[in-house]
């Protein structure tokens, strides 16, 4: 298998990878050039002291949020290589058939993401220097100091890209292994159940973090409610809470299949929501790990969101207790401050949500090219073009209720006990407080989202031939 030959070959199968790596290798690399003009600017306006403090938390900030948006684009580059890989069945059988090794095979898949990953990272490197050096010539005079912008630190998050995707590729192609020689004598290839693929040590790891996490959890409320909160208690919630939701990201095979089934059951009303929720529950692995990345997304929007209105609402409380006395009329600038920096984790976490939703995009217009003799057959028995359009638009919505369904009280929780185990030293044990606004603005934002993504996989499908997806049949 060549793997130039390939993309020459169906170029358009990539795309959606080489824009997830453009955007994240376009997100990290800005996040390094812009904060160092931020700091740089800042040093020069006198607002911040000349030390390297402010950029070393300002760069940890930035490149946790890089962090969560590189796993979210690991996840949708090895979904979209294992559902190429589905496709290219037959192709693999026979070259398995004329002596190729699964692992010869696994290492070419892998090169196609290391091919089509370099120019998207480069190009991002460029469009983000670009970006940034307007930036610099806009402040102008206000930045006494030059700020370097073409060092090997600039272009850490564009090689970590690179080397993300490969390895993303590479794990992605792990269906390879599962592929007989013999399939390529048979006429049509049969589909093997994907949970049966699932291990079961990823299961037993994710019932064990789960454990662990919701037993730090627990104990964190329950020390907030005695007053029992040291350093180490914050430390705990912290690891709890990533324990748990590390937990929910390696048992996502076994988490959210049944909850698409059971989404699918309320939202199978009609015959096209019901061919949508069959569909979606033929691949139940693949359609999770679809799901898992907006569950990511989500939950922090959604985390962020609760822990800072939450801290904010009690923060004032406190204030408007100590009376007139207190914080001398300081509520507004309080409240001020910490929306605006709401507003900022907001905005960074978004990236990650895009990513997602590309995901998403990616994997309906992929299941369409691989499900054209079913459409075909739909359409010569009878079902318009504006019925098989909503049936892929009802798939899509489909699987961002299930990721709404998962994300949305993860993400209360893990921000009602960040902010309770903060304050409750002041305050003791307090209900939270959701930012409903956000919430339900998450949610439509993602709805709508998904679904405009889903016109081109819906176009494509209509774009059909019925008589001649059938003439394979």
């Amino acid at each position: 298998m060549n793997p130039l030959r390939e993309i020459r070959t169906n170029p358009r199968q990539f795309f959606p990878s080489v824009l997830v790596v453009f955007i994240a290798a376009l997100f990290g690399t800005a996040i390094m050039q812009g904060i160092a003009i931020l700091t740089a600017w800042l040093s020069s306006a006198k607002i911040i002291a000349e030390s390297e403090t402010a950029q070393s938390l300002l760069s940890m900030v930035g490149f946790t949020f890089f962090l969560i948006a590189l796993f979210v684009s690991a996840i949708v580059i090895a979904n979209t290589f294992s559902i190429i890989i589905a496709g290219r069945s037959r192709q693999l059988a026979l070259l398995r058939l004329i002596g190729a090794s699964s692992k010869r095979l696994r290492r070419a898949a892998s090169v196609e993401g290391l091919i089509i990953s370099v120019p998207a990272a480069v190009l991002a490197f460029a469009a983000s220097t670009g970006l940034a050096t307007a930036a610099q010539n806009y402040l102008g005079d206000s930045i006494t100091e030059e700020v370097a912008l073409l060092t090997p630190t600039m272009a850490v998050p564009a090689l970590a890209t690179i080397i993300v995707t490969w390895l993303s590729a590479y794990l992605g192609a792990r269906r390879i292994t599962g592929i007989s020689p013999i399939e390529a004598t048979s006429q049509a290839v049969e589909s093997r159940p994907e949970d049966a693929r699932a291990s079961l040590g990823g299961l037993t790891a994710s019932l064990v973090l789960l454990s662990m996490g919701l037993t730090f959890l627990v104990n964190a409320v329950i020390g907030a409610a005695d007053h029992r909160i040291s350093l180490m208690s914050v430390v705990l919630t912290a690891f709890g809470s990533g324990l748990t939701f590390l937990g929910v990201i390696i048992g996502h095979p076994w988490i959210l299949p049944p909850l698409q089934s059971a989404i699918g059951r309320l939202c199978g009303r009609t015959a096209v929501s019901r061919l949508a929720a069959s569909t979606i529950a033929r691949h139940p692995t693949r359609n999770a790990r679809t799901v898992i990345g907006l569950v990511i997304g989500i939950t922090l929007i959604v985390m962020f969101a609760t822990a800072m209105t939450t801290f904010r609402d009690q923060m004032l409380r406190y204030a408007r207790s100590l009376g007139e006395e207190g914080w001398g009329g300081l509520e507004d600038a309080l409240a001020t401050v910490i929306d605006k920096s709401m507003l900022f984790a907001l905005a960074l976490i978004l990236f990650s949500v895009i990513i997602a939703v590309i995901g998403v995009a990616n994997t309906l217009m992929l299941s369409v090219r691989q499900r054209t003799q079913e459409i075909g057959l739909l359409m010569a028995l009878g079902q318009t073009p504006k019925r098989v359009r909503r049936m892929i638009a009802a798939e899509g919505l489909q699987l961002s209720l299930t990721a709404c369904v998962v994300a949305v009280p993860l993400g209360i929780g893990f921000g009602w006990v960040g902010a309770l185990t903060l304050l409750s030293p002041l305050l003791g044990l307090f209900a939270p407080s959701v930012p409903w606004a956000v919430v339900i603005a998450v949610i439509v934002g993602t709805l709508v989202a998904v679904f405009i993504a889903s016109r081109e996989p819906a176009r494509a499908a209509t774009s059909i031939s019925p008589v001649e997806a059938l003439e394979t049949v």
